[in-house]
């Protein structure tokens, strides 16, 4: 007897098909739900200033919503292993639409704090993670070009919403305002619900496998042997160790029944049963900490995209206070910065799918390229230059956006990806929490600034 050739069924992702259905999906939740996030200063301020509170109440605001957007992110992870990423993406769609909906009829700080903060925070962070998981399982070679189509949901949201939310406050009111919002993030449900499992659409391929006809017959020969801690063999004693052996290795007939066999026993049982300290760590994937490479990735992008999103929520007042620009100026350099972040996310993917590079070293260029464009544009107030530094900070903030998650899929495995995720959002929360506060202290500033001008 030999090796033979035999060919098996395999079963592996689509890269395609109803995929597409799915980015589709995730890019309509975007457009009406991620795209909020930069639309807080637009949308709120007046209501706000109304209420009483200056920007240090934003500053209470937004740092709730991001707390309960990254804390929801390992929720989402677990429930995406006890029910399905489409059960996860439906409720955060959910509860965005809620949260947008109830936040018209705040009339103070608290109600806001429970509405965009807490609901609105929950939904968010229950899309980000299915959304990414979903699509993770339905591509394997055009999976940075799937994400990128889905992130362009959330640039042109970025690009469109500024001018529909100036127009609705300007025309229906702050109240009228956020009840027209919430019903077009209705279609967030929509799009939710064409995340379909993935096991209906697996491609089926033949692939040869070698077997070696020795190892098969002795596997077969042996699949259904027992052996229990008396050591016997389905019920019939085969050998009965003396006191001296009771703690060392066992021989019969010179086969090491300690290494080659499965010896069972209540001990052995007992100790299978997992406590609920050990059931949450495996639920959680905490082993994943214990990788410096996945630490270092995880610190490194929640300091990167906090960075991004913080500069996201100061650049509309930046823009007001010290560029001393109107709402339409303002609107169209933040819908300069939403254009050249949808021409990035569908053309750099294809760039590093050409050139096959690692998510990591795209997330230190365009790091690199932010720093320095964010530097020039700080010293700026001429609206052209503003619009060109802002096309260009949006080229470069597009990648960040796209890689992040591939550079923490790329260093665990395929059934740990739900629960990496969930872990880089949790430590996004500490820079968030403490750069969401200095917002009162920068806006002081400039303040301060401007009336000294």
């Amino acid at each position: 007897m030999s090796t033979r050739v035999e060919k098996r069924i395999k079963l592996i992702p689509p890269d395609g098909g109803w995929g597409w259905m799915v980015v589709t999906g995730a890019a309509l939740s975007n457009i009406f739900n991620q795209s909020m996030l930069s639309m807080f200063s637009l949308l709120y301020g007046d209501a706000l200033e109304a209420m009483g509170h200056n920007t240090k109440g934003a500053a209470i605001v937004l740092s709730t919503m991001l707390f309960v957007t990254n804390f929801g992110g390992p929720i989402a992870g677990v429930i995406v292993k006890l029910t399905s990423t489409r059960f996860v993406a439906i409720l955060g769609a959910c509860s965005c639409t809620l949260g947008i909906f109830l936040s018209g009829f705040s009339t103070n700080i608290w109600h806001l704090i429970m509405t965009y903060g807490f609901l609105l925070g929950l939904g968010l962070g229950f899309i980000q993670n299915s959304s990414f998981v979903a699509m993770n399982s339905y591509f394997k070679l055009k999976k940075s070009r799937a994400v990128g189509l889905a992130n362009v949901g959330t640039g042109i949201g970025q690009t469109l919403m500024p001018h529909v939310v100036r127009f609705l406050l300007e025309n229906y009111g702050f109240r009228g305002t956020c009840m027209i919002l919430g019903g077009l993030s209705l279609h967030g449900i929509g799009g939710t619900l064409l995340i379909q499992p993935v096991e209906r659409h697996m491609k089926k391929v033949e692939e040869d496998v070698i077997i070696d006809d020795k190892v098969h017959l002795l596997e077969e020969k042996h699949k259904n042997i027992v052996i229990d801690k008396n050591l016997t063999i389905n019920g019939e004693l085969i050998y009965k160790p003396n006191n001296s052996e009771k703690n060392g290795k066992h021989f019969e007939n010179g086969l090491n029944l300690e290494h080659n066999v499965n010896v069972k026993s209540n001990s052995d049982i007992s100790k299978s049963k997992k406590g609920m300290l050990r059931k949450i760590y495996d639920l959680f994937d905490i082993s994943l900490l214990s990788s410096p490479r996945f630490l270092n990735i995880i610190i490194g992008i929640a300091l990167t995209v906090t960075s991004i999103q913080n500069f996201s929520l100061i650049f509309p007042l930046f823009l007001q206070k010290v560029a001393a620009m109107d709402k339409q100026q303002t609107a169209n350099c933040m819908s300069a910065v939403a254009i050249a972040d949808i021409v990035g996310r569908l053309t750099l993917p294809a760039f590093q799918d050409k050139y096959k590079i690692k998510a990591r070293l795209m997330l230190i260029m365009t790091s690199i390229w932010l720093i320095i464009v964010r530097q020039v544009l700080a010293y700026q107030t001429d609206l052209n230059v503003l619009i060109l530094m802002s096309c260009l900070y949006g080229f470069g903030r597009s990648m960040i956006i796209v890689a992040r998650n591939f550079a923490i899929s790329e260093n665990c495995r395929i059934d740990q990806v739900p629960a990496a995720v969930g872990l880089d959002v949790q430590f996004k929360f500490k820079p968030k929490r403490s750069t969401a506060m200095a917002l009162d202290k920068f806006t002081q500033y400039v303040n301060i600034y401007t009336v000294n001008k």
